[in-house]
């Protein structure tokens, strides 16, 4: 049973949604305009990859390079993205995120076996659909994590940190300037 990178097309399709593929791969690659997520270029646009492996047993929805964490952000920024994708994670269903420390790209992705069970259109679009919604939902969350270290706590956690991001900013802007 399993599935096909053919029956994947053919449940995109029948939804409507474009798609562009590469002639011999097992993968297409496709995208949804957002509202609140923005990619690394700047566009209100989500890209993905489904990917069809292991002869059809094993499906995979990609969100590549939803993030590019800046190499010389500090150790406590990546602290916050890591408890942020975390707790993210906590929070929602199927979706994880992975971390390249090579060159700071954060993915989102769901994989799950088929095996001998046979893919429908409607889970397909659950996992498509939730990745987009993530990644609408956290975007804000995710990017202070990045940019200010900041994380989805309580308001009052959230201004304490955002305290000690600042005195951390004196103390090393202090140093720079040798007083």
């Amino acid at each position: 049973m399993a599935t096909s990178i053919e029956e994947v097309k053919q449940f995109l399709q029948e939804e409507g949604k474009k798609f562009r593929e590469i002639p011999g791969k097992n993968f297409v690659r496709t995208g949804f305009v957002t509202d609140n997520y923005t990619d690394v270029e700047g566009e209100k646009l989500c890209h993905l990859v489904v990917a069809v492996e292991e002869d059809g047993e094993f499906l995979k929805i990609v969100a590549p390079k939803a993030y590019q964490f800046p190499k010389d952000a500090s150790s406590y920024n990546k602290m916050a993205l890591f408890q942020t994708l975390l707790q993210i994670s906590w929070d929602t269903k199927m979706v994880q995120f992975e971390y390249d420390p090579d060159d700071g790209e954060v993915r989102a992705i769901i994989e799950f076996p088929i095996e001998d069970s046979t893919l429908t259109c409607k889970q397909l679009m659950r996992c498509i659909y939730g990745i987009t919604g993530v990644l609408e939902k956290y975007h804000e969350q995710i990017t202070d994590a990045m940019r200010s270290g900041l994380t989805p706590e309580t308001d009052e956690e959230r201004k304490k940190a955002f305290e000690e991001f600042q005195r951390q900013r004196r103390d090393d802007r202090r140093r720079e300037l040798g007083g």
